[in-house]
């Protein structure tokens, strides 16, 4: 849907109304988003006018007569714009929590997701179980198609001695990987960040790991174009499309993972809604993986592989 020609609030002008208080502003951003169609229009309308004003949205209810600063209002007339255009939440501020830590973000990175938590939590609960080999040292971790790093600085955060590569094709995915772990600081500066298709940039005879995670694109190609606009028309397509079948990319991590991992190391995935049979045929079909398993979501969705080598 196309905006309309109603302009966002206008400069507030004492001699034709009151000045445009944080109520008034909510109450005409509300009604605007509602009529282009944007979805949580009044949950919208607070985060963006509490970024507007450097502030957080509690303060915007304990402050709800209090007029607004035209400095603010010109940044906020422009992210209004932006909204209605469709572009998501955290690109305009440029900003998503991951895991308690706040990340940058923009179009050459996918946004993190809720859901991908989950990879970060399975991956703590292997490395944390008594007599696990990587339990007893530093776990070396590989994540594949890190995009805004999330589940690197996560791990790194939470397992302060843990060894980690992340790859990336993009290099601008990666320019903003390693932006975050620089502002994440501690652990997370040690992240080594490398440029790779995939396994493509390691070599097998050189290097091994406890661990191998990844988030990698998963939606079936002809998918992709009936995604809601925020998706569809911003976020970078290379980190969403697995193929016709969507799970193009994990096939190849599954067959290749193996001769990354120590025996008995572990695989964990996230895969796509209704692609739990699939990825466990192409597990079993393998044959590299002795034990494999998907758990679900807060949603009970299928949602991540756990996939561990033999002996």
């Amino acid at each position: 849907m196309k905006p309309s020609s109603s302009p966002p609030p206008p400069q507030a002008d004492p001699t034709n109304r009151p000045p445009w208080t944080i109520q008034s502003i909510l109450s005409w951003t509300t009604h605007f988003f509602e009529k282009h169609g944007i979805p949580s229009a009044r949950l919208d309308a607070e985060i963006l006018l509490a970024h507007a004003l450097g502030d957080d949205r509690l303060s915007l209810y304990l402050n709800y007569q209090k007029e607004v600063p035209e400095t603010s209002l010109s940044a906020y007339r422009q992210f209004i714009q932006r909204r209605v255009r469709r572009e998501p939440l955290a690109y305009i501020r440029g900003i998503r929590e991951f895991f308690s830590v706040p990340l940058r973000v923009s179009p050459a990175v996918m946004i993190p997701r809720p859901e991908t938590e989950h990879v970060v939590e399975q991956a703590l609960e292997h490395v944390r179980k008594p007599n696990n080999p990587a339990e007893r040292g530093f776990p070396r971790i590989l994540d594949l198609g890190t995009g805004s790093g999330n589940i690197a600085i996560a791990l790194a955060t939470q397992l302060p001695g843990a060894e980690i590569v992340a790859l990336d094709l993009s290099f601008s995915a990666l320019a903003v990987a390693k932006d975050n772990a620089r502002i994440a600081g501690g652990p997370c500066e040690r992240i080594t960040f490398v440029q790779s298709d995939l396994f493509g940039g390691l070599s097998p005879k050189k290097v091994k790991f406890h661990l191998v995670v990844s988030n990698p694109p998963y939606v079936p190609t002809e998918h992709i174009e009936h995604l809601g606009p925020e998706v569809r028309d911003f976020e970078p397509w290379g980190a969403l499309d697995g193929g016709p079948g969507g799970t193009d990319v994990l096939q190849k991590i599954l067959e290749q993972a193996p001769a990354y991992l120590f025996q008995q190391g572990v695989l964990i995935c996230e895969i796509g809604e209704g692609q739990s049979e699939k990825v466990l045929l192409l597990a079993r079909e393998s044959g590299s993986y002795q034990k494999f398993q998907i758990y679900p979501d807060y949603s009970g969705i299928p949602r991540v592989l756990v996939a561990q080598t033999h002996s």
